[in-house]
């Protein structure tokens, strides 16, 4: 039976990114693959050569040193489930898949000895495309919300805007980013537990705030959406409180998120 409720969820920063060492290289094209683990999901790798349901193409990750996590995110790729996964050339058989919007998220019992990841598919979700992949992350879930936080969204949109002679403006468009305000008021010791391990991290880490389940929404949009999935990080002071000086009133808080590179 479906939960009626999935609050927002949260990740470690990414273990995956290029910049961290190791190698990628793919099955075509394999001086692209490591633009699948840049940290943007905008520009990826393609095959070239392999736009055939009956051919199998693959990626492969390959780390400096063992790293650790429990989900594999697969964002802006056009790979038709399913799919083959391999952690240091084993193909996973006990894992949890959800695919929606080009965004496949993948979890695992979590493991602290991974090598390499290898993703292998033969078909897309169109026949016969050459396969791509926007980007792959190795993540570790930290916590999700058991109780309804109000989250407060703002897109900023970076434009220039030049006046004219004649009174009608030029804008060009610079680029995007969320903010996001949550005010927390929990009952749950798990919340506020999560929420005070993602203060005292200190370091970036991935929000999702449809939880997995953007069905749960009678109506659907950004950033609610299954592959709204933001890197952001704390900005400024929490405010964490008591109701009106009750002990048992539990726990008010306002906390600033940003999105970040």
């Amino acid at each position: 039976m479906r939960k009626f409720f999935n609050g927002i969820k949260f990740f470690s920063d990414d273990n995956a990114v290029i910049g961290l060492g190791g190698t990628a290289s793919a099955s075509s094209s394999s001086d692209d693959a490591v633009e699948a683990f840049n940290g943007s999901r905008d520009f990826g790798w393609i095959s070239s050569g392999e736009n055939s349901d009956s051919t199998t193409s693959y990626i492969l990750r390959t780390f400096s040193a063992d790293l650790y996590g429990d989900t594999i995110v697969i964002a802006n790729h056009n790979l038709k489930p399913p799919f083959t996964v391999k952690i240091n050339s084993t193909a996973l058989t006990n894992y949890d898949i959800q695919t929606a919007r080009n965004f496949t998220v993948i979890t695992f019992p979590y493991r602290d000895d991974i090598e390499t990841i290898r993703i292998e598919a033969a078909k897309t979700m169109t026949p016969n495309e050459e396969k791509h992949i926007g980007e792959i992350m190795l993540l570790t879930t930290l916590g999700q919300f058991q109780q309804p936080q109000e989250l407060k969204n703002t897109l900023t949109r970076e434009q220039g805007d030049l006046k004219l002679q004649n009174g009608k403006h030029f804008i060009f468009n610079c680029g995007q980013s969320w903010t996001f305000s949550i005010d927390i008021f929990s009952l749950s010791q798990e919340d506020i537990d999560l929420l005070n391990t993602l203060q005292s991290m200190g370091t970036p880490f991935h929000m999702w705030p449809c939880g997995g389940d953007e069905t749960q929404f009678k109506y659907r949009f950004r950033p609610f959406l299954f592959d709204d999935f933001f890197k952001v990080s704390f900005s400024g002071n929490g405010k964490p409180n008591l109701k009106d000086n009750f002990y048992w009133t539990g726990l008010r808080d306002s906390v600033k998120l940003v999105e970040v590179e």
